[in-house]
């Protein structure tokens, strides 16, 4: 096995499909390609570098470590909008991470930092990349934030899984759905043809929805641009779908999820307050669930939080996690300081040398 890094999404070629292969096969929705580099096109930051690290067995791609690099810190693709992991085929994750660490030890710039995001139930990637590293002492972890992920599992089907839930709530389900036909409500899924539509009424909502609670982090417009080029990559497939409900010839509720495999994943949502007594956000939830049962799937990711609603309809509760290795060598104490709160490193920063200084101010972006 060896790796490889790439610097460039035209230097993929055909590992591009062998890339969106081993994400679905994976059931990693947002780790696939059009969800990675779309990011990488509309919304990276400025002076950041791409480096795609690619593991490969006689020229098949086998593995895949997403990152970009800002001068010395690495960080995995998809800006922490959604989870952009490591992959790699069954029983391989070692080796991988292994030729992975190799590449990245030598890579230019030299990496200082690793942040690495993964879901509890995935391989232990960064423990697994900062395992003795280049050789030598293993990397630091830093755990730099940790969400819940509620999930669904409905292995046998939809009418089955509603079927182990209380009568009760079965009724309450039943009450709403017929609540929302009564008023003329209705579901559809974006097409080719309506796509940047909906993308654009769904962000309104989703904005509109949170602008009372303190905002949503999704305010570049660009992120409009960057859904739809993933959905006109993904739309033929089934695996893009943005469910909205129509009343009155208007979209009321909207809500967006990506497909791998028999895995679903919920992405975002967004709502008119107005009508909120037709509990539009957990209508589109049973509305995509049913539909996922009838293409196949049998999980659905509600996404990161532990929201209330979510804890109800979960199953059981994975967890989200993103990790810093924080990597041995000459900058070891500058990364950790680094990644201190800024107070603090101000701080610090008074008992340093002018050189160290000097140091410092090279390493930490402005």
């Amino acid at each position: 096995m060896e790796a490889r890094i790439l610097e460039s999404p035209d230097e993929l070629g055909q590992l591009r499909g062998e890339w969106d292969a081993l994400a679905v096969q994976s059931e990693r929705p947002f780790s696939v390609p059009a969800w990675a580099l779309s990011w990488w096109e509309t919304l990276r930051p400025s002076g950041a570098e791409l480096r795609l690290v690619v593991a490969l067995d006689a020229g098949d791609l086998v593995g895949i470590v997403p990152l970009y690099c800002y001068r010395r810190a690495y960080a995995p693709l998809g800006g922490g909008m959604a989870p952009v992991e490591p992959l790699a085929r069954p029983g391989l994750e070692r080796q991988v991470a292994a030729a992975a660490q190799t590449v990245l030890a030598e890579a230019s710039p030299r990496p200082a930092t690793i942040e690495v995001e993964a879901h509890g139930s995935s391989p232990d990637w960064a423990g697994l990349l900062g395992a003795d590293w280049n050789g030598g002492r293993s990397a630091r972890l830093w755990t730099r934030r940790q969400n819940p992920v509620p999930r669904i599992d409905f292995g046998e089907g939809f009418e089955q899984w509603l079927q182990a839930r209380s009568a009760r709530f079965r009724r309450e389900l039943k009450r709403r759905r017929r609540k929302l036909e009564e008023a003329g409500g209705s579901f559809r899924y974006a097409t080719a043809e309506t796509l940047e539509r909906d993308v654009d009424t769904f962000m309104r909502l989703h904005r509109r929805r949170l602008a009372g609670q303190g905002g949503t982090s999704l305010k570049d417009d660009r992120v409009e641009r960057m859904l739809v080029a993933v959905g006109e990559e993904l739309l033929d497939s089934g695996r893009f779908r943005l469910l909205s409900i129509d009343l009155a010839g208007e979209t009321v509720a909207a809500r967006l999820l990506l497909a791998a495999g028999r895995e679903l994943s919920a992405w975002n949502s967004g709502f008119d307050e107005e009508q909120a007594k037709l509990s539009p956000s957990t209508q589109s939830i049973f509305a995509a669930l049913e539909d996922a049962g009838e293409r196949g799937q049998q999980t659905m990711s509600l996404g990161p939080g532990g929201q209330d609603y979510k804890s109800r309809l979960s199953s059981w509760e994975d967890s989200l996690s993103s990790r810093v290795l924080i990597l041995p060598g000459a900058t070891y104490p500058l990364a950790r300081l680094r990644l201190v709160p800024a107070q603090v490193r101000v701080g610090l920063s008074g008992r340093l040398s002018p050189q160290a200084k000097r140091r410092l101010r090279r390493f930490i972006p402005r």
